[in-house]
């Protein structure tokens, strides 16, 4: 028996994790945690230790970059992959990247795009997109 995936949504908007819930379930049910900040998003990820992180860069208080960098550093966090979201130019992805993102995606995302990113790090096969 394999043990259920666990993905966490860190954005300032619910509604993110919303849809990427639905994306979740064509990727075998893991299951959604949701923080709607880079403080909570930080706790959540050390209590859980996800497999997957979706991280967005611009929020309240803590950006997503310090956030990675955090988390990037932590031992008990460092293994899990960060994809970033955001609306941003190029330049945002190059400073994900250099914050030790491991993939980033721009908003407005498309269904393949989300479905590739969760194929390539839960090794989910998914049926079809929502």
């Amino acid at each position: 028996m394999t043990k259920q995936k666990k993905v966490l949504v860190v954005d300032d908007q619910e509604t993110m994790a919303e849809v990427m819930d639905a994306y979740l379930k064509q990727c075998g049910g893991a299951k959604l945690l949701y923080a709607p900040n880079g403080n909570q998003g930080i706790q959540l990820a050390r209590e859980a230790v996800p497999d997957l992180i979706f991280l967005d860069i611009m929020m309240p208080g803590i950006d997503g970059y310090k956030v990675c960098r955090y988390l990037k550093e932590d031992p008990l966090t460092r293994h899990i992959p960060v994809v970033f979201l955001s609306a941003g130019q190029d330049s945002a992805q190059v400073r994900g990247e250099e914050a030790g993102g491991d993939a980033f995606v721009s908003k407005p995302f498309v269904a393949p795009e989300i479905m590739s990113v969760l194929t390539r790090f839960l090794g989910c096969s998914p049926s079809s997109a929502p």
